[in-house]
């Protein structure tokens, strides 16, 4: 979930007013209906997805600009720029079932796993213990 992304569990109690052409609300239609869901959860959808954008342009155009100057490239640089890097596991237990990203074994709702915690945002990274611990071993 992004930063912009409300929580699963909260509900939309706001409601927000715009005039659009008529062309753009059958668009909004159209394309809600080919994709079965209502124009509401589509526009919010498109909402939260180009406040997420924009804010990714905002952090490449910085670090555009600091590379510009000359600036030696750091952490800040974008996410495309560099490969997510792993800064450990967390344990959990699972409330739903997965599948081990290294030797895919399902891992059934309520087994013991591990998911990456990367410094980039980035798909999750799901493994079963022993993996896990494999890996915290490697040299």
């Amino acid at each position: 979930m992004s930063p912009t992304s409300p929580p699963p569990d909260e509900k939309n109690e706001r409601v927000l007013h715009a005039r659009i052409p008529e062309s753009l609300d059958k668009e909004l239609k159209d394309k809600a209906s080919s994709l079965g869901v209502s124009v509401s959860n589509l526009v919010r959808n498109i909402l939260n997805n180009a406040i997420d954008l924009v804010e990714d342009v905002i952090n490449d155009s910085s670090w555009v600009a600091r590379s510009a100057r000359g600036d030696k490239p750091d952490a800040a640089a974008p996410a495309a720029a560099r490969a997510p890097e792993v800064l450990g596991w967390q344990r959990l237990v699972l409330q739903k079932n997965a599948v081990c990203e290294a030797c895919n074994t399902i891992l059934p709702r309520g087994t013991d796993a591990a998911v990456a915690v990367t410094d980039l945002p980035a798909p999750r990274t799901i493994l079963c213990v022993p993996c896990m611990e494999a890996k915290t071993h490697e040299r």
